[in-house]
C-alpha cells in the first residue's frame, strides 16, 4: 500500500518535461525568482563526465516515460557539471566562479541532487548517487515532498537532518 501511494505521489509530481536549461544558462538569480513565482524549489542535478551512474540517472529514470520522465512540475529543475568553467550567476545576482558556486554545497560524488530554495538554501538532504529507478523515484518523492513543505513553511532542515540524509 506504502508503494502504490509513494508511485502514485511520484507520478503525480513528476512529469515529462525538459531537464535542464539551454546549455551555458547557469542564471542562477533568473532561475531562483523563477522558482519563488512558481512557489517551488530548485532541483539542481550535479553530474561529472565519464559519470556511469549519471548516464544511468538519465536512461533508467529522467527520460523513461515508464519512470515519469523529469520532477517538472514538482520543481525548477536543472543540471550542471561539476568540471562546468567560467562564471555562473550565483542566487544573490553577482557573478561568482562555478568552483566556488558548487563548493557551497560540498558534492562529493556524481549524480547528486539538490534541493535549493530561490535563494540557493538546502531544503532536504541531497540525494547522492543512483540505485535504480524505482529506490530512486520513492527517494526523489520523499525529498520533493520534504523540500516543498520546508519551502511554504518559511522552515529549513537542521543541520543533523542534512547530515542524516534522511
Amino acid at each position: 500500500m506504502l508503494y502504490r501511494f509513494t508511485l502514485i505521489l511520484l507520478l503525480a509530481l513528476v512529469a515529462p518535461g525538459t531537464m535542464v536549461a539551454a546549455e551555458g544558462d547557469y542564471d542562477w538569480a533568473r532561475i531562483g525568482a523563477e522558482a519563488r513565482e512558481r512557489g517551488q524549489p530548485v532541483a539542481l542535478l550535479v553530474t561529472g563526465p565519464d559519470c556511469g551512474y549519471c548516464e544511468r540517472l538519465h536512461r533508467e529514470f529522467l527520460d523513461n516515460p515508464a519512470s515519469g520522465g523529469t520532477l517538472a512540475n514538482g520543481a525548477i529543475i536543472r543540471e550542471i557539471s561539476r568540471d562546468t568553467g567560467g562564471k555562473v550567476t550565483d542566487f544573490d545576482g553577482e557573478r561568482i566562479r562555478t568552483r566556488l558556486f558548487l563548493a557551497r554545497y560540498e558534492i562529493f560524488a556524481t549524480p547528486t541532487l539538490l534541493f535549493l530554495s530561490p535563494e540557493g538554501k538546502l531544503l532536504a538532504p541531497a540525494l547522492v548517487g543512483f540505485n535504480g529507478p524505482q529506490a530512486y523515484g520513492e527517494l526523489v518523492a520523499t525529498r520533493l515532498a520534504h523540500a516543498s513543505q520546508n519551502l511554504a513553511s518559511g522552515d529549513r532542515p537542521s543541520q543533523a537532518m542534512l547530515a542524516s540524509g534522511k
